[in-house]
């Protein structure tokens, strides 16, 4: 697929799974029938460090597979819109027909390609998720994270994937948890809670508080990551993405 404006994907530091997802989920606000994780993630015990290596690798993981189908429920102004169709994480693009629900889409069904920079539409769209995306009649404009959690979430969907494994010994001491396993898809996998506090540099002071468990993520025994949830802004709904491997 070509995304508006391609962009390679930056050279993350090593606390990367700190700073990018916790810097969206603190500038933005699925709802499902049971809490996304186990109500004891805030008392699970810290991460060991096979546990801490497996995070570090999700999104190195995802990156190496380069594509991936998902379906996302995201909270709009108090409804859920879906959004469903493919991320493509080696060009930090996305593809995907969205259910839309309020917000900068009104109602409708409309198609959406994106970048981290822009998101273009195509208003009311009456077909498939096609293969590649039309060559025109696309409304474009920048993505505004701090307005909309459909920005939030798109961003957050590609920054799933890195060009380099994240630090394991910097999230062995993160406020990660492994908080349980369960089954998605009849495939089991082990749910951690994501960090909660963002170190600049991975350096031990100027933690930037974000507040636990605010980022869930289901990975199998093989590093991949199946379902992936946040908690935007200061809302107490949640985005919950599932992907296809």
């Amino acid at each position: 697929m070509t995304p508006p404006h391609r962009r390679t994907l930056p050279c993350l530091p090593a606390y990367g799974i700190v700073l990018t997802l916790m810097t969206l989920l603190s500038t933005s606000a699925c709802t499902q029938d049971k809490p996304p994780v186990p109500a004891t993630a805030t008392t699970a015990p810290a991460l060991t460090t096979p546990q801490a290596e497996l995070l570090a690798l999700t999104r190195f993981t995802n990156y190496r597979r380069g594509a991936t189908q998902v379906t996302a429920d995201i909270p709009v102004q108090g409804r859920i819109a879906r959004l469903t169709g493919r991320l493509d994480w080696r060009h930090g693009a996305g593809l995907a027909i969205l259910q839309g629900n309020g917000g900068f889409l009104e109602h409708g069904r409309h198609l959406l390609r994106w970048d981290r920079t822009t998101v273009s539409v195509q208003r009311n769209w009456t077909e498939p998720l096609p293969t590649h995306p039309p060559r025109d009649g696309w409304i474009q404009r920048a993505l505004t994270t701090r307005a909309s959690t459909i920005d939030t979430t798109l961003l957050l969907l590609l920054d799933l994937a890195a060009d380099r494994p994240d630090n394991a010994q910097l999230l062995l001491h993160s406020g990660a948890r492994r908080v349980g396993h369960e089954k998605v898809a009849g495939v089991p996998v082990t749910v951690f809670t994501g960090p909660s506090s963002a170190t600049p540099q991975g350096t031990a002071s100027g933690a930037a508080r974000t507040g636990p468990g605010r980022t869930r993520y289901w990975i199998d025994a093989d590093g991949r990551l199946r379902r992936f949830s946040a908690r935007l802004g200061g809302g107490t709904e949640w985005l919950v993405a599932t992907l296809s491997v």
